[in-house]
Order: structure tokens, then C-alpha cells, then sequence
């Protein structure tokens, strides 16, 4: 696990990173992959829209709504297809957010990934973008709790598997699920625009911020 230093004193002791689209840009990945296949069983559906519906959403949110709207009944398969399609193109494409390792290395405080995504999703992320040592084991799935986000409860689990109160805590997040979340936790959330516009960010409780270079200025003011 990384385990800087500390410095100096801050207002936090855990800075928590939502993984996809904050630590790596996966989300556009995931959302090609997702479009295609619909595209494959005939439904033509407009890529930037889904993009900015689903963002932060877990895979089986996604296929949960999309059933509603198209009337249809995804096959059993559907899942499995596409996670593999998914960990195939993850393994040749995937990047870390730009500014990512200078924001990490600049901390000196605890930190963890809390994610909707599952665990070996998660861990494969941090090793194509070459983040696996900061975080170790350091890894919090939204599945291994009883509720993903909106819900609050994998950003309490991660505070409270280190003993820190959710004050001393700061959530990085990309999404309105994920912002929510956050807040319901009682924590302190940044929102990097990316996606998802500043406006909804800071709408939905979030600290906007347009860059990792950014936020590694307001953190270390």
C-alpha cells in the first residue's frame, strides 16, 4: 500500500478516488463497448447521450434501464460478453487521467479506490494504468456492499475500515451517483468535469474542478 509521509497537517485524513473516470478514463471505453452491442442486437442508440446518462453507473444499472426503455429483454449472455469485450479493450486502450500520478504523489494522506465497478474490474484498471502501488489492497467495491452508489455505503466502508471519521475524509468523483453518494457519507466531494458538466457536479453537493493539476492546487493550498 502507499503510505506517504505526512507533511503537514490538512483538514482530511483519507482522500477516497472513484476509479473510472477519475483515476483511469474508462468510462468512454465502457460506453463504446455497451453502444456497440446494442448496436449488434439492432438498437441504434446515440453514444454521447448514453455517455452522459450512465456515467458512474454500474454495467447492470445500465442494462436495467436500457431494458425499460427499448422494451426488451437483454439474453443471459449479455453481461459476460460484454465485461469480456470490455477487459479485452481495456488491456490495449486504456490510459491514466491525465495529472493522475502527480495528484497521488503530491498527497500525504491515506488513500483508496471506492468504485460500483467489481473488484477484478478494478484491480485490472490500476494495473494497465500502472496505479497498483499506490493502492494495494487499498480497493473498495460498491458490489460488496449492500447498496452501490447513490448510496452511501462503500465510501462508509472504506472510512471505517481505516478509523477515520467521514469529516476527515474527501471523496474524487466524476459522477452525480457518485457525488451523491459521497455526500450522503457526510464527507467532502470534488467533482472533476470531464463528463459530466460542473453545473450537475455542484448541483448534486460537488466542488467542481476541471483538471487533476487543479485539484492538486485546491488540496494543497
Amino acid at each position: 500500500m502507499y503510505n506517504p509521509v505526512l507533511m503537514k497537517k490538512t483538514y482530511f485524513d483519507l482522500v477516497i478516488f472513484d476509479c473510472d473516470g477519475v483515476l483511469v478514463n474508462s468510462e468512454p471505453l465502457a460506453n463504446q463497448v455497451y453502444v456497440q452491442m446494442l448496436g449488434d442486437y439492432g438498437y441504434k442508440v446515440n453514444s454521447e447521450e448514453y455517455q452522459r446518462e450512465f456515467s458512474g453507473a454500474a454495467v447492470y444499472k445500465r442494462l436495467e434501464v436500457t431494458s425499460q426503455k427499448l422494451s426488451w429483454s437483454p439474453p443471459a449472455n449479455f453481461l459476460p460478453i460484454f465485461n469480456e469485450r470490455l477487459a479485452i479493450l481495456t488491456e490495449r486502450e486504456l490510459k491514466p487521467v491525465e495529472g493522475i500520478h502527480a495528484l497521488i504523489e503530491s498527497l500525504s494522506v491515506l488513500i483508496c479506490v471506492a468504485s460500483n465497478g467489481h473488484r477484478k474490474e478494478i484491480v485490472l484498471r490500476l494495473k494497465v494504468a500502472n496505479l497498483t502501488h499506490y493502492f494495494g489492497d487499498s480497493i473498495f467495491s460498491g458490489l460488496e456492499v449492500p447498496h452501490p452508489k447513490p448510496a452511501p455505503d462503500v465510501f462508509l466502508a472504506a472510512a471505517n475500515a481505516f478509523n477515520i471519521a467521514p469529516e476527515r475524509c474527501i471523496v474524487i468523483e466524476d459522477s452525480v451517483p457518485g457525488v451523491t453518494a459521497g455526500v450522503r457519507a457526510g464527507m467532502k466531494v470534488y467533482g472533476h468535469a470531464a463528463i459530466t458538466p460542473s453545473e450537475s457536479l455542484r448541483a448534486a453537493g460537488a466542488i467542481p474542478f476541471k483538471n487533476m493539476l487543479e485539484l492538486k492546487e485546491i488540496l494543497s493550498a
